[in-house]
């Protein structure tokens, strides 16, 4: 009997060292991975957008298209 009740004892701390510090640690470490992965893309994206040449000065600009405009004129 004595040896059941020590057995439960000894997995509850388990049990509980566990779900206090092993957890939580799991979550942060994953967190803080993702988080590196989404700075590494960022990064990544913005050397890209560096090392793109600019268009030459000469170059025609394309025309923007903003919408339907009507002139008129108001009749007193």
């Amino acid at each position: 009997m004595m040896k059941i009740i020590l057995w439960t004892l000894l997995f509850y701390v388990l049990f509980r060292f566990i779900t206090r510090f092993v957890l939580p640690l799991l979550q942060v470490t994953r967190m803080a991975s993702s988080r590196m992965r989404d700075m590494q893309k960022q990064m990544e994206e913005m050397q890209q957008k560096a090392n793109t040449p600019p268009p030459p000065p000469n170059a025609p600009q394309p025309k923007v298209k903003e919408g339907d405009y009507i002139e008129y004129e108001e009749i007193k």
